[in-house]
């Protein structure tokens, strides 16, 4: 039985990832600030993952001097991208083929395992890898210009002819229909399902294919826009919008659009439709999102938890030998991973003054203290004390326990093996290192 995701899953509009990209010199609303603390929260503590699509990376294209910085943005959010919008069209069409046709291989329609690239309950990595593809949207914009002029045709002879929200979708699914009937389109399916054309005919002429989400969605979205709202006109990123949600929304727990989006979705209660709450990007809306979320959260346990955490501190013999001592500790966790499936959290406290290295492999490019690790930062103050870094450790601890590093020394090649079991052990120190409760 394939069930959904146990991690919150949350996709944002594009204007809410370019609120909380903006520079902090920039004029930024309090409450997206606050809305990214909450999210980056609850991804880094593993109970929610913000969803990437290829219509973040179309906007994102778009988006002048804010390109780096939404990236940036966007990869302490979520490192999950989900399928493409033509992939998951093709699944549900099968599914809802199958279904129509009687053949029951118990998957649902709106299947999670095929909407994601990365499952998003996998354990969260510190690096995460994207492609610079604004190559690949160059003709995006004036695309998006002939649309809107097109369907704005549209909704002009809409407006003159006062045409129905009823009868205009009768419309717009007809156009659908005989899209799908297309060869381009009916081969694929066809093959794919292994049914015959005149299958795949009734099927596309049936209650069941109207009732496909992404098609209903697509059209119901679209005719709302164009019957409700008739004597406004048509925008450049309005189908971007519809597409978005009429995609990703039946896969989500929460749903953030802007704010004509938003209330064109719940004006065809697509939220009660598909069990995903929606918010906008109006301040109200975003504070609603954020209580929501807290509430959320506050009941969700963390899907996945490291079995230990490791800290390593900035002391003067630590400095001097930084660079092969966190690789001897990378090196370790990735064989205790690799063994055991074991999974070895470590930080490192930077005082300001750790040293900074070269690559050997890429010269002239700079690598921080810890090199290529897998290693998290905690910025601390010279003049720290113990039990100051022992508070500092146990904030951003994530295991039940963590052992904390104050020193140098030549460490055996099964430190990090041994430390794995000293909590379940109950032994309190390893080399003179301390084991720490989180609690």
């Amino acid at each position: 039985m394939i069930s959904r995701p146990r991690k919150l899953l949350v996709y944002l509009d594009q204007n809410f990832v370019s609120e909380m990209a903006k520079p902090t010199h920039a004029r930024v609303r309090p409450d997206f600030r606050e809305l990214y603390s909450v999210l980056h929260e609850g991804f880094w503590n593993e109970q929610l993952v913000v969803l990437r699509s290829r219509f973040h990376d179309v906007e994102t294209s778009l988006a002048g001097l804010l390109k780096d910085p939404i990236r940036k943005r966007r990869s302490t959010l979520g490192h999950v991208d989900t399928a493409s919008e033509w992939k998951i069209r093709e699944s549900q069409i099968a599914a809802s083929l199958h279904k129509f046709l009687g053949r029951h291989d118990g998957n649902p329609v709106i299947c999670h395992d095929d909407a994601f690239e990365v499952q998003p309950d996998t354990r969260v990595g510190h690096l995460d890898i994207t492609v610079d593809m604004n190559w690949a949207h160059v003709e995006t914009k004036e695309k998006r210009q002939r649309q809107a002029a097109e369907l704005d045709t549209v909704r002009q002879r809409i407006r003159d002819h006062s045409i129905s929200y009823e009868e205009q979708f009768r419309i717009e699914m007809a156009a659908t229909r005989r899209e799908e009937l297309q060869p381009h389109n009916a081969r694929i399916h066809v093959s794919s399902a292994g049914v015959t054309d005149e299958q795949y005919g009734q099927f596309v002429a049936s209650n069941a294919f109207a009732e496909v989400p992404v098609i209903w969605l697509e059209v119901a979205l679209l005719t709302r826009v164009m019957t409700a709202h008739s004597n406004r006109a048509i925008k450049e990123g309005d189908m971007t919008d519809i597409d978005a949600m009429a995609t990703y929304l039946p896969y989500c727990d929460v749903y953030g659009a802007d704010r004509f989006t938003a209330e064109v979705g719940r004006s065809l209660k697509v939220p009660e439709r598909y069990q995903c709450h929606l918010f906008d990007s109006g301040k109200e809306g975003v504070v609603n999102l954020i209580d929501h979320l807290r509430n959320v959260l506050s009941r969700i346990a963390p899907v996945n938890v490291p079995e230990l955490s490791v800290f390593v501190t900035a002391a003067e013999s630590i400095k001097k030998e930084s660079l092969s001592f966190f690789h001897k500790i990378g090196m370790q966790t990735k064989k205790a991973q690799n063994q055991f499936g074991a999974w070895i959290e470590v930080f490192g406290f930077d005082d300001g003054r750790m040293p900074q290295y070269e690559l050997r492999q890429v010269p002239g490019m700079a690598a921080p203290f810890f090199g290529l690790q897998e290693v998290v930062a905690i910025t601390c103050s010279a003049s720290d004390d113990a039990d100051a870094l022992v508070e500092a450790a146990r904030k951003q601890c994530r295991s039940t326990h963590f052992v904390l590093i104050d020193a140098y020394q030549d460490l055996p090649d099964d430190f990090i093996l041994k430390a794995r079991m000293m909590p379940k052990d109950g032994k309190s120190s390893l080399l003179g290192y301390k084991v720490h409760s989180r609690t």
